[in-house]
């Protein structure tokens, strides 16, 4: 008995889903290729967008596998568009769980290369990735990091600090009893003040260096160490 487009259809989704869970996903994307095929001419749009959100998500874990970040990023958001429109919210938050640490991954590639301005909107689109699901903490991190990354491109100082105090009072709305949180905290807001306020400069830089050193983030801890020789010799 011939089967029907749907079936057909059906058959290589379930093809796809299985090689999915072999993590081969080139072939996860050849089935859902061949089931859109199928429901070309299909009036369901629920299966369509099934299979397309199937086949986005398969795009993006193939790409993952190469190494290809933002075109994984990519996928995966047009991917979670379509779990959002089929009502699949656990789909919808691990695609964009998925999305929002590729993008995370890559902003801090950019900053560590002084990509600055790259940087600040790859962490914008991690923010918005995460506040798709509410995770509050991470969406604050990544936008306090964005306003660095700003900061950090600025070449005027006044545009530079309104950057840094944006970004201290996301730390401070965040909140953590982190150690390498608060040095973040401390470290930004004696960058704030350093200039008009060296005594309080002072004060904030010795708690972020006591913060970095319980935190072991020895890239910040001499440079810290410097600037409180230099403060303790104005002050």
């Amino acid at each position: 008995m011939r089967k029907s487009v749907a079936e057909r259809a059906n058959e290589e989704l379930g093809n796809a889903r299985q090689a999915a869970q072999r993590k081969d996903y080139q072939v996860a994307v050849e089935c859902t290729e061949k089931a859109l095929e199928f429901l070309e001419d299909e009036k369901n749009r629920k299966k369509m967008d099934m299979a397309k959100a199937l086949y986005n998500e398969y795009q993006g874990m193939n790409a993952i596998k190469f190494n290809k970040a933002l075109e994984a990023a990519n996928y995966l958001g047009r991917s979670g568009g379509f779990y959002h429109r089929l009502g699949m919210l656990t789909d919808h938050q691990r695609v964009f769980e998925q999305q929002a640490k590729i993008l995370r991954v890559v902003a801090r590639q950019y900053m560590q290369d002084k990509k600055f301005v790259d940087a600040a909107s790859y962490f914008e689109r991690a923010a918005m990735a995460y506040q798709k699901f509410d995770k509050k903490a991470d969406e604050l991190d990544c936008k306090a990091k964005s306003y660095i990354s700003r900061a950090a491109a600025e070449k005027n100082i006044s545009g530079r600090k309104l950057y840094l105090k944006k970004a201290v009072e996301l730390i401070e709305e965040r909140g953590s009893d982190e150690p390498v949180i608060k040095a973040h905290l401390s470290y930004y807001n004696a960058l704030f003040v350093e200039e008009e306020r060296p005594d309080l400069a002072l004060k904030y830089y010795t708690e972020a260096l006591q913060n970095y050193q319980l935190a072991g983030i020895q890239s910040r801890i001499e440079e810290i160490k410097s600037k409180i020789q230099k403060l303790i010799e104005l002050v």
